[in-house]
């Protein structure tokens, strides 16, 4: 009959925690393989060797593991190769292999996908009737597989047509491309199975290729605008191992340019006096207060390592160093998932490490003072155990931006707010003011979210009445005279107080002789 039909179920399967959006990182840096025109999202490290591989010397697996070990949950990258070719540079290649009909002429090209040697490891075989009697006759199958593992076995193929289709839409889609050679129409021959070749990494990466993918900078090959658009909204990016000032100047500005904050470290061995001078080139930047510092590196177990037993007793462990930088995601992630929003520091006990070894270099107190007034954020042993021990921006602006929080809260609430807002673009705009009313409720409806999860620290008299709710929002004929309205302009004017961090706990115990009064 008619009406409306509500039913309930029960939700199976895992319910999925620590996704909010804002807490995301972007990687940019090497990987043994993957995509180097588009970023890909990644929600666990199975994405990320699905998509880009395995462990090589100083590529972005370790750090992109050290983040979803830590509590991250969504994770960009974008792979780097050096695209350049000139008499002592040599260009990364794809692999490929030709199919050949039974007279040996080309009937079909497999390619993978992306450049690199990895390519070459991959392999495929041709089987038809006179291989396996279950084939349809006058049909064949192809068999790919990759580092010696099966991947994709096709059902009974029709001719070169339908294997290209079925190739570039499989399972093995993001590994190879399937083209049809107009050499021969035939069907491919049998083929045992053969690896492709030609495939190569080309020469190393720089500092200069990592910026060119920032910035957009590119040559024409990638031709991509930048490595993460704008459109992928707000959070935190870092180019893991590589730094310098190219480097971090081009963090920076991306950072400012699209709403995000810039995680930066430092080389390996870097000594806490020289991390500090690199840092204070930044104080008086206008774009400082994007920009957060981290010290030392850390220890990670090597992805290559056996535990080599040496004793009854003893067993050793091998371990890489890293940048700090994934680990500071990880744990800005968690403390956006515990407040809601990024106005929750991820250091102190939130970010105790779950698979970090060790440090790199040793942290005193004295020296993470220091470290802290250089607004260098200090990764320290605190209790045994391996945590963020600073909340700094670079930025000399301490009263509006010595915290990263408060910038990387703004970044959310103009995000957000933009968000909202789309929904009104294109509306009538009334004489009877509807539509600034609509504006204004929406915004406020989000900002009261925002307060009543601390993210914004509300104003009160002393006699303890509320001032303000620590956000204020105005759309009126005050700010929106008709002759702006005639150009289809409406403006929203929004004032917000974020939320500080008590990153210093001053507790004063005062003793008593036993026939004094306590303090």
């Amino acid at each position: 009959m008619p009406g409306v039909n509500v039913t309930t179920t029960v939700r199976t399967g895992p319910a999925g925690t620590n996704n909010n959006v804002a807490g995301q990182v972007f990687m940019v840096g090497t990987a043994e393989r993957g995509s180097t025109t588009e970023p890909t999202l990644l929600r666990s490290f199975s994405d990320y060797t699905t998509y880009y591989g395995n462990y090589q010397s100083g590529n972005l697996y370790s750090h992109v593991k050290t983040f979803f070990d830590e509590g991250g949950s969504r994770c960009y990258v974008f792979r780097v190769y050096n695209y350049d070719d000139t008499d002592v540079l040599v260009k990364a290649k794809t692999a490929t292999i030709d199919l050949t009909d039974s007279s040996g002429s080309a009937t079909m090209t497999l390619t993978s996908k992306n450049v690199g040697t990895w390519g070459n490891n991959l392999s495929v075989a041709v089987e038809n009737n006179s291989d396996d009697s279950n084939i349809l006759s006058g049909y064949f199958r192809l068999k790919i597989s990759l580092d010696g593992e099966l991947l994709l076995s096709t059902r009974d193929l029709l001719d070169v047509d339908d294997a290209v289709n079925v190739i570039n839409t499989s399972i093995v889609k993001h590994l190879v491309t399937a083209a049809d050679n107009t050499t021969s129409s035939n069907d491919p021959d049998s083929l045992a199975d053969t690896n492709f070749s030609g495939g190569l990494d080309g020469s190393a990466v720089t500092a200069d290729h990592i910026v060119d993918a920032l910035d957009g900078t590119f040559d024409s090959d990638p031709d991509v605008t930048t490595c993460f658009s704008v459109n992928l909204k707000d959070g935190a990016v870092a180019a893991p191992g590589y730094t310098g000032s190219a480097v971090w100047n081009a963090l920076r500005t991306h950072a400012a340019n699209n709403n995000r904050i810039a995680l930066c470290g430092f080389t390996l061995g870097e000594s806490s006096a020289n991390a500090k001078t690199s840092a204070s080139s930044y104080y008086s930047d206008a774009n400082a207060k994007h920009m957060a510092f981290y010290w030392p590196h850390i220890k990670v177990t090597s992805p290559n390592a056996a535990e080599l037993a040496t004793g009854e007793s003893t067993v050793t462990t091998a371990t890489i160093n890293l940048s700090p930088e994934s680990y500071a995601a990880a744990a800005r992630a968690k403390g956006i998932a515990a407040a809601g929003g990024p106005w929750r520091a991820g250091a102190g006990q939130l970010s105790a490490a779950k698979s970090i070894v060790d440090l790199y270099q040793d942290v005193t107190p004295a020296t993470a003072e220091t470290l802290d007034k250089a607004r260098v954020n200090a990764i320290r042993k605190v209790n045994n155990s391996i945590r963020v021990y600073g909340a700094r921006s670079v930025s000399n602006d301490e009263t509006n931006w010595r915290y990263i929080t408060q910038q990387d809260t703004m970044n959310y609430i103009a995000v957000r707010i933009e968000e909202r807002m789309e929904s009104f673009v294109f509306s009538t705009i009334d004489s009877r003011g509807n539509l600034f009313g609509l504006i204004r409720a929406s915004i406020k409806g989000f900002l009261k979210g925002v307060a009543l999860q601390d993210g914004l620290y509300a104003a009160y008299d002393v006699e303890g009445a509320q001032v303000d709710p620590g956000y204020t929002v105005s759309v009126s004929a005050a700010n929106n005279p008709n002759s702006q309205l005639a150009t289809g302009l409406v403006k929203a004017t929004v004032g917000v107080r974020v939320s500080g961090v008590a990153d210093l706990i001053d507790i004063v115990i005062t003793k008593s002789n036993l026939s004094d009064p306590l303090v």
